[in-house]
């Protein structure tokens, strides 16, 4: 809970706004007495200790549909030094209009949309989005050393790092497929061939190089388990709904799978940023709910 803007007076004990507010020309909500005739202390409560207040949690103002609760009053007063503390349970009335007075100012940037002031709108929007990741993401991410374990003894290709490389020419038909193969004698014929005739973009420019591939992971196409069944320079045609690739293994690796105790560690790191994933996304479709969203731009397509 954050402490309200205000600063303690230098004349009795009294919070106000903070002066760069006041020049912004905000109006105070509740002056403060004079120092010569302090109020009567009028509150709407009677304080009672900050555990029996947050137990209770009774609301003592409400702006728009937004409560205020005395639980929240005590939690902002208790990060205050112990002496700006005092003076304020001693003013108990005034540290809530100020609580109001800050709601009130924050409501109204909201319905008028920060008045065109991006940078506070931007800075606004950052808090916010962080603590929702918090609360509806991170805080949520519970691995447990049972699922670390699962993990690695069902996923011992992922765990080891088994991968392959392949190079890749894909093509409309699977005539122009086997035509073209009969044409590869080399590495280098396929890296020419797949720069001029590959109609997939992504690899064609680095000879239809496509990185590396791991077994089973993200992948649900099919027949990328059987390029770890190739052999290095060999080449085959896989079919497609709409066309055919000509695939040449380049590169295969298959470590040993090291001792669990060694890479338990990582495994939970893993799964806690695929858990993060997954919650993300679950949480954007429950805000996307109502929302009306225009595009009205498009990238052409990676390089």
């Amino acid at each position: 809970m954050g402490t309200p803007i205000a600063l303690r007076a230098t004349k009795g004990g009294v919070f106000f706004f903070k002066a760069a507010w006041v020049a912004l020309g905000l109006l105070i909500l509740a002056p403060p007495p004079a120092a010569a005739q302090p109020r009567k202390q009028e509150s709407f409560i009677a304080p009672p200790a900050a555990a029996q207040a947050r137990k209770k949690t009774p609301i003592v103002a409400r702006v728009n549909e937004q409560d205020i609760r005395l639980s929240e009053v005590y939690d902002s007063i208790e990060s205050l030094s112990l002496g700006d503390q005092i003076d304020a349970r001693g003013e108990l009335n005034t540290y809530i209009e100020a609580m109001i007075n800050e709601e009130v100012l924050f409501q109204w940037a909201l319905r008028n949309n920060f008045k065109g002031n991006k940078k506070l709108r931007s800075k606004v929007k950052d808090l916010v989005v962080r603590a929702l990741i918090e609360k509806h993401v991170r805080s949520q991410i519970k691995i447990g050393e049972a699922q670390v374990r699962a993990y690695y003894d069902n996923n011992p290709s992922l765990v080891r790092g088994e991968h392959v490389r392949v190079r890749r020419i894909l093509l409309k038909k699977r005539t122009d497929c086997e035509r073209m193969l009969r044409r590869i004698d080399s590495e280098n014929a396929f890296i020419v061939l797949a720069k001029s005739h590959s109609l997939e973009r992504n690899t064609a420019a680095n000879g239809g190089d496509s990185g590396l591939i791991m077994r089973g992971e993200g992948r649900r196409r099919g027949y990328d388990l059987a390029f770890f069944k190739m052999k290095v320079g060999e080449m085959r045609i896989f079919d497609l709904p709409h066309g055919c690739l000509i695939v040449r293994s380049i590169f295969y690796t298959n470590p040993p799978l090291p001792p669990y105790d060694s890479v338990k560690g990582s495994v939970r790191q893993y799964l806690e940023s695929r858990e993060e994933v997954r919650l993300v996304d679950k949480l954007f479709k429950k805000a996307l709910r109502g929302m009306t969203i225009q595009r009205s731009y498009r990238a052409s397509g990676r390089k």
